[in-house]
């Protein structure tokens, strides 16, 4: 690449040893891998762990693949298979199976995760989860959540960026990532910044985050919580996919929102989906994290979903799911906020209680 701003390949090597030894993730090695590539990316662009103090915005996945000596192609195809697996699931239940097994025909479980092999859900409720789940983060609806409820939620999406245009513009990941540019994106647009919403890329082009509006955000470990609450427990396993999907998406062959179209191949195809705009709308307001939260409510990536606790032998996405279910959980703490989990659950439910509803 010709662009500024990569990280040196001997701190990424550091940083991804750091967490393949420190780490076990509830699934196979080689997905605990890829999963733990992006945190390494993630790491570079904030300036964290062996990059501490110092920003890397314009590391890529490709720049982590060959800094670990793996072929960058592969590694982004390893990431399809695995949206293609969650896609085949909902094929399945959209022809009419009930309770198809979260595994594939050979008796592998998506994400190559222990966690889903035996479990026993309504596909429905899977469906109706993926698609309130897969649509909550989309800008429109994020729009429309604010609107309607009075809030702030802030967030953006993803764009296929010409690096080059962006040296020439004096900006970096970290700045499209921080800032508030949603009155930019048609300027952007004209100017050749952004050259697209989904397609391959290539030597100049990056697949690059871009904040439309600063706010607190929102919290996956909420939307996984009460989409259980909302639609039955299958729906908690089905938001926990489309997020999976959703971080996954960030590094394959042909960039696009996969959990917003499969979403929508959902809403197209599913006569019993039963899930109304205004029900997405709730699960989007109920994962934004309100100005006065009384604590640190937690947004755990994929990785933090399936890190496992060694002193209870959970996940945070296995400790959510006994929740929904009404079955008793062990105490553990929750995402980068470290949150006592019984906590979490006592806001979530205490925000559902003073919800206004589906708006």
């Amino acid at each position: 690449m010709s662009h500024s701003g990569i990280a040196p390949y001997d701190r990424i090597v550091r940083d991804f040893r750091q967490l393949d030894s420190a780490e076990m993730l509830r699934t196979t090695w080689d997905v605990e891998r890829l999963i733990h590539m992006q945190s390494v990316q993630g790491h570079a662009h904030e300036g964290h762990a062996m990059f501490y103090g110092v920003k890397y915005p314009n590391t890529t996945m490709d720049d982590i693949a060959r800094a670990l000596r793996l072929d960058p192609r592969s590694v982004r195809e390893e990431r399809q298979n695995l949206i293609d697996g969650v896609e085949r699931y909902i094929d399945k239940v959209i022809a009419g199976e009930e309770r198809p097994p979260l595994h594939d025909n050979g008796g592998t479980p998506l994400l190559n995760s222990a966690s889903l092999r035996d479990l026993d859900v309504s596909g429905k409720e899977v469906l109706q989860g993926f698609y309130a789940g897969g649509l909550r983060d989309d800008p429109e609806v994020r729009f429309e959540t604010e609107t309607r409820y009075g809030i702030t939620i802030g967030g953006g999406k993803c764009y296929l960026i010409d690096t080059r245009v962006m040296d020439e513009m004096g900006l970096n990941g970290d700045i499209l990532a921080h800032g508030s540019h949603e009155d930019m994106i048609d300027y952007y647009r004209d100017v050749g910044l952004i050259v697209g919403d989904e397609g391959p890329d290539d030597d100049h082009v990056e697949y690059m985050y871009i904040r439309h509006r600063r706010g607190r955000g929102a919290s996956d470990d909420t939307a996984i919580v009460a989409a259980g609450m909302l639609f039955g427990p299958g729906a908690s396993v089905g938001a926990f996919l489309a997020d999976a999907v959703d971080t996954l998406e960030k590094h394959v062959l042909v960039f696009g929102d996969q959990d917003g179209r499969l979403a929508r191949k959902i809403k197209d195809n599913f006569d019993d989906l039963d899930v109304s705009d205004a029900d997405v709308r709730h699960l989007a307001y109920l994962s934004a994290v309100p100005e006065d939260c009384r604590i640190d409510v937690p947004d755990s990536s994929l990785r933090h979903l399936l890190l496992i606790d060694r002193q209870h032998d959970i996940t945070a996405a296995e400790s959510h799911l006994l929740f929904v279910q009404g079955r008793r959980y062990p105490p553990t703490r929750i995402g980068n906020e470290e949150v006592p989990n019984k906590d979490f659950y006592g806001y979530v439910a205490e925000r559902l209680r003073k919800s206004p509803g589906a708006l």
